[in-house]
């Protein structure tokens, strides 16, 4: 983790499309974790009574920091009113228009998602080296970050789960299946088939970007690939130019955002 961090907890909150991914940071170190569904039709009330009740021993007055991140608008709404109501803490907002020091070639930062900065921020300053960055989500986002902070942009395309379910839901024959390595590349029977096209065919697709990327990009070179996200360990095995899995890499880029902001707000 980094070299500085609030000696206080800090709660992380990122808040996705499918999930809403917490953590508690202590001393740089994710101390607790837990993943809520993203239900825009709960209240406040209703996800504190959900994170209290996961939350045990740990006291959310008793937490001073939270760094937020949201795709979600309404849900962030949600979520600073449960803050404000029951933890009273600081909320650290961290979105593409925060200083972090990053440099971005959109011209609208402001409409780069949380998540995509999380993990620019945290590929840049854990790693400091040119990068390729595959977040796998519901979306799956493919980012150039190169060793000096510089946000090259993104490829957003449907998730493993979002790609699967349009299938499963327009083909009458087919039916939703537990997401595992397929047994081979031809699948002998529906199962494995369909398997195999959504498996095999996102992890070609990825190969096919980092490829085009690397040429693309070649004054990065040598440039290295990161993959995070829930399915990273899944399709890992099919894609030969990984060079790192870093599953936390998200929640970790929204805590060390947090303290740069708040090491920057104390100078």
């Amino acid at each position: 983790m980094h070299n500085y961090s609030v000696s206080e907890p800090v709660l992380v909150v990122d808040i996705g499309n499918t999930n809403i991914v917490c953590a508690i940071y202590q001393q740089g170190n994710a101390v607790w974790t837990c993943s809520l569904q993203s239900q825009r039709e709960r209240t406040s009330d209703e996800y504190y009574s959900l994170l209290s009740g996961l939350l045990k021993d740990i006291n959310l007055k008793d937490i001073p920091y939270v760094a937020l991140g949201s795709v979600v608008p309404e849900l962030a709404r949600i979520w600073k009113h449960l803050i404000t109501k029951y933890a009273k803490a600081v909320i650290y907002e961290i979105n593409g228009l925060s200083p972090l020091g990053l440099t971005y070639k959109s011209t609208n930062p402001g409409t780069v998602g949380a998540d995509l900065v999380a993990n620019a921020y945290a590929v840049w300053k854990k790693y400091e080296h040119n990068s390729i960055v595959i977040d796998l989500g519901t979306a799956t986002t493919i980012q150039v970050v190169s060793s000096k902070g510089i946000f090259e942009g993104a490829i957003i395309a449907p998730g493993i789960k979002t790609g699967a379910s349009g299938l499963w839901d327009k083909a009458a024959q087919l039916y939703e299946l537990e997401l595992i390595l397929p047994p081979a590349l031809l699948g002998r029977n529906t199962h494995d088939a369909v398997l195999s096209g959504v498996i095999h065919g996102h992890a070609l697709m990825l190969e096919a970007f980092i490829n085009r990327l690397k040429l693309q990009y070649f004054d990065y070179s040598p440039i290295q690939t990161i993959l995070c996200g829930g399915l990273a360990t899944l399709v890992h095995p099919l894609i030969a130019s990984i060079d790192i899995i870093d599953k936390s890499l998200t929640l970790d880029g929204f805590y060390m955002a947090f303290n740069h902001l708040r090491q920057s707000q104390n100078r």
